[in-house]
């Protein structure tokens, strides 16, 4: 639902969801309830410091860095959740409905992630190596079943399908309260020296860093050990600290909140980060980028 705004019982449609400065009139002028958005909207709002702003966020598409909920709620003061869909699998399968516990009394608490399954779907957490069910809070890929799942890739029914399971391809972990967290996705997890990496994390602490409006770290080919990779950091500083950061700082940044192997070995800055057409961004690119540059070399 990307691009769309739900007005009442009226959807109002974004002409061009990436053009961020006709999203934020709209959201001023027609004031609606609930807004559906990926992070890079969330990210470019909060760059424009709109304040007090009667309008409840629905992000979904991507992992929604905390520092980047923390400051659209702080700034617009009001709730930001998460919810969580598949092309093959079409809506959604989990919502959170906890972070409007003030408004709506559903919650005792706001909870961050992706929420709760939605009525008659089921979700599982496995291992990614054994394919067993894991326990509550550890990480494995997600797999979702229910009524909206898909009959199967064209034109084979059940195809793509484990015994009517869907894999998503995104790795999270569920609590004990049933509620899930999406860490990543498995395409994006790198390997470094034999560990794995959630570049997802590595994102996390990057857009704490001062001055980051946004961020991405990939793994790429380490060409000192073959089949082994390095973390690198591509980072977009908000406009008024454009040329004031400094890589060294960052890596330095990154040694106190990370674990040694997930911190970045490189950083890059850029004016602006590949976006794919759900306005994510676009990590395959840029690692297709880096392998590109090494075979050049």
């Amino acid at each position: 639902m990307q691009g769309s705004i739900a007005l009442g019982l009226r959807i109002l449609l974004v002409s061009d969801p990436r053009d961020i400065d006709q999203a934020v009139n709209l959201l001023k002028e027609k004031r609606p309830i609930l807004a559906y958005v990926v992070p890079t909207h969330l990210m470019r709002i909060a760059e424009r410091n709109l304040g007090r702003l009667p309008v409840m966020f629905m992000s979904g598409a991507a992992p929604l860095p905390q520092q980047v909920f923390e400051a659209i709620k702080k700034d617009i003061m009001m709730p930001v959740s998460e919810g969580y869909g598949l092309t093959e699998c079409g809506p959604m399968t989990h919502a959170n409905l906890s972070t409007f516990s003030k408004i709506t009394g559903l919650a005792a608490k706001e909870i961050l992630g992706i929420g709760l399954p939605v009525p008659d779907t089921e979700a599982k957490i496995v291992d990614l190596d054994t394919g067993e069910e894991l326990a509550a809070g550890e990480s494995g890929e997600l797999l979702v079943r229910g009524p909206q799942t898909m009959k199967g890739y064209w034109p084979k029914p059940g195809s793509g399908l484990d015994n009517g399971w869907l894999h998503t391809g995104d790795i999270a972990r569920m609590d004990e309260n049933g509620y899930f967290v999406l860490e990543d996705r498995v395409k994006d997890m790198a390997n470094v020296s034999g560990y794995k990496v959630y570049t997802t994390e590595v994102d996390q602490v990057l857009f704490k860093y001062p001055g980051v409006a946004m961020a991405a770290a990939v793994g790429i080919p380490d060409p000192e050990r073959p089949g082994s990779e390095r973390i690198k950091a591509f980072i977009k500083a908000r406009e008024e600290f454009k040329g004031k950061l400094n890589a060294d700082d960052i890596i330095a940044y990154c040694k106190e909140r990370l674990p040694a192997i997930a911190v970045p070995r490189y950083v890059e800055f850029r004016d602006e980060l590949p976006l794919t057409v759900t306005e994510k961004i676009f990590k395959r690119a840029l690692r297709e980028e880096e392998i590109k540059k090494a075979r050049e070399s």
